[in-house]
């Protein structure tokens, strides 16, 4: 069998390690499912809330609040899956003002109402904060995160590094920041991704865009290494 070179296996991977948009939120909702996965005033009551298109950035707007519940929200989108060595990103728009949160969500259970299991999570409050958590089975990890009020961000990432492991933080420009590595003791197969949110008050929350699956930064970093390497060693 002909042995590919360094430089034409760049080449193979650089065809095939186009970044993949999901979604740039110019269309509808259809191919997506929410679910409450946390109603903590456990009522028949909820809040008014909904996912939205605005200006081509999603949302979540809550006109009316049940007392001073909390709810947090996985929204699904359909037949999407990350890979090994894949990496989520979305883009962040902009803010408001509050203590409520919208990020990323990567999992391995389908959501189901009232139910918090399973996922690794990567969120920016409305006041500028970037934090981590999520559910190891039902196990909640620890917060990891930075209560810094405006911290700059373009993109929040979570990627999957390895079989069961998973890096989640944030991009400001192409400045890549880690805020946690998780490897649950349950394993999750990343088999249920998209956006999660924590809603506190009436508002809106936002807004995002562009979710994308992009190649794992390190595999790229190394295989630039190897022709550096490479072309040293000739």
């Amino acid at each position: 069998m002909k042995k590919l070179s360094l430089l034409a296996l760049a080449c193979m991977m650089g065809a095939a390690a186009q970044a993949v948009l999901i979604d740039d939120f110019s269309g509808d909702l259809s191919n997506w499912t929410s679910t409450v996965i946390l109603d903590n005033a456990n009522t028949a009551v909820q809040n008014t809330s909904a996912w939205q298109i605005t200006d081509g950035t999603l949302q979540l707007n809550t006109t009316v609040r049940d007392g001073s519940s909390v709810e947090q929200w996985a929204m699904i989108r359909n037949g999407l899956s990350l890979g090994v060595g894949e990496e989520l990103q979305v883009d962040v728009v902009v803010g408001a003002a509050g203590s409520q949160d919208i990020g990323l969500y990567v999992g391995g259970t389908t959501p189901t109402f009232n139910v918090r299991q399973d996922y690794v999570a990567m969120y920016r409050r409305n006041n500028g904060q970037l934090f981590t958590r999520g559910f190891d089975g039902t196990a909640e990890y620890v917060l990891a995160g930075d209560w810094t009020n405006n911290i700059p961000v373009t993109k929040l990432f979570i990627s999957r590094i390895a079989e069961n492991t998973f890096e989640a933080g944030y991009y400001n420009g192409a400045v890549r920041t880690v805020m946690a590595t998780r490897t649950p003791a349950t394993a999750n197969s990343a088999d249920v991704i998209g956006f999660y949110a924590d809603v506190r008050g009436v508002g809106v929350i936002g807004s995002v865009d562009n979710l994308t699956i992009v190649p794992e930064p390190a595999t790229l970093a190394l295989l630039g290494l190897g022709l550096l390497i490479s072309r040293r060693r000739k």
